[in-house]
C-alpha cells in the first residue's frame, strides 16, 4: 500500500474525494489527481446560486485549500487532459506527451452540459453553466442583462432563474415537460415549486418548446417558441441536462452504457480500472439491481469514500 500509485483522472467532487479518502484510509503511496480545468477542485452547487449573487466568496468554493494537497502529498495536475489509456501497460498518456504509470486507475471524468442544436444556439449571450469559468461569465452577463430566458426547468435552470429574479431581472423559464424537474420530483412537489417560483415573480412556461434563438448583430435578442411566441432576451441560459464524459473509457475499450459501466465495487470492465461520480452507471439496489447513473454531490462523495476503502483493502459493495 505504501509503494503503489493511484492515478485519478478528473479533479471534480468525486475525484477529489477519492484522493482525500485514500489518505484518510492510510494509503501512503503516490496519488496523482489529473484535472482538465485550470482550477483546484471546487464545489459546483454554489455556482448557480451564491456565486452568482456574490454571497459565496471565491475562496469558499475550493474543496480543499492549495496547501492541503501539498501537506497530504497529493500531486494535482491542473490544465491537464488525459489523452489515451493503455490498460494493458497500465499507463495514462497525457495531452502534453507525459505518460503516467499506475497500479490502480480511477476515472472520475464527470459529465458535460448538453447543447441546444437549433438555429441561434451559437450566438453571443447564449450560455450554459457547469464550470467555474462558465459561472464567472454568467455572473458578469447577468449583472448587465435586463431580460433572461432559461431553457430547461431542471436544477441548474431553476436556480439561475430564481437568482435572476432575486437580482431584479425579468426572467422566464421555458420547459418542454408539463412539470418542473420531472426526473426528480413528484407532480405534487413540482406543483408546489411552480407556485412558489411564480409567486416570487418568475414566469414559467411549461409544455413549451424553443424553435430558434434570434440574434441581432451576432448577439442574442429573443427566443422563439414553436407556438409562435417571441420572448425578448439579452441573456439565454441553456440547462437541458448533461451527458457523461465517456470518450476516454470508450477509446480504451471499457464497457459503456449511459456512462462507464461498473460493478458493485465500482470496478470497470478492465482490471485495476475503477470509476466514480457523474460518469458512472452502477448497479443500484433501490432500482431492483439495475444500473443507474446519478448526478449528485452525495453520490460522488459516497462513491469516492467507498472506493478508497476498497483500494486500501476494505472492499464492500457500494
Amino acid at each position: 500500500m505504501g509503494s503503489s500509485t493511484v492515478i485519478v483522472v478528473g479533479a471534480g467532487q468525486a475525484g477529489c474525494q477519492v484522493a482525500s479518502s485514500l489518505r484518510e484510509e492510510g494509503f501512503t503511496g503516490r496519488i496523482v489527481l489529473v484535472g482538465a480545468e485550470a482550477h483546484l477542485p471546487y464545489q459546483r452547487p454554489p455556482l448557480s446560486k451564491g456565486h452568482l449573487t456574490g454571497k459565496t466568496s471565491r475562496d469558499a468554493l475550493w474543496l480543499r485549500p492549495e496547501s492541503w494537497f501539498g501537506e497530504q502529498g497529493i500531486e494535482v495536475r491542473t490544465s491537464t487532459r488525459a489523452k489515451h489509456l493503455d490498460t494493458d501497460g497500465r499507463r495514462v498518456l497525457l495531452q502534453d506527451g507525459e505518460a503516467l504509470e499506475y497500479d490502480d486507475l480511477v476515472l472520475a471524468t464527470g459529465a458535460r452540459n448538453r447543447l441546444l442544436r437549433l438555429e441561434g444556439a451559437g450566438l453571443e449571450g447564449v450560455l450554459s453553466l457547469r464550470t467555474l469559468d462558465e459561472a464567472d461569465e454568467v455572473k458578469v452577463r447577468l449583472e448587465q442583462a435586463a431580460r433572461v430566458v432559461v431553457v430547461g426547468g431542471g436544477f441548474i435552470g431553476m436556480e439561475v432563474a430564481a437568482t435572476a429574479v432575486q437580482l431584479g431581472k425579468n426572467a422566464t423559464v421555458v420547459e418542454v415537460a408539463d412539470q418542473l424537474m420531472g426526473r426528480v420530483l413528484s407532480s405534487h412537489t413540482a406543483a408546489f415549486l411552480l407556485q412558489a417560483h411564480r409567486a416570487r415573480g418568475l414566469d414559467v412556461e411549461l409544455t413549451t418548446t424553443v424553435s430558434r434563438i434570434v440574434g441581432v448583430a451576432g448577439r442574442v435578442a429573443a427566443v422563439d417558441t414553436t407556438d409562435g411566441r417571441r420572448l425578448p432576451a439579452d441573456l439565454v441560459l441553456v440547462g437541458v441536462g448533461a451527458s457523461p464524459n465517456v470518450e476516454l473509457a470508450e477509446q480504451a475499450g471499457l464497457e459503456v452504457d449511459n456512462g462507464i459501466v461498473v460493478d458493485e465495487l465500482l470496478r470497470t470492465s478492465a482490471p485495476h480500472v475503477y470509476a466514480v461520480g457523474d460518469c458512472v452507471c452502477a448497479p443500484n439496489p433501490f432500482a431492483g439491481g439495475t444500473r443507474v447513473r446519478l448526478e449528485s454531490v452525495q453520490n460522488a462523495t459516497a462513491q469516492g469514500r467507498r472506493l478508497a476503502a476498497t483500494l486500501t483493502g476494505r472492499p464492500e459493495p457500494f
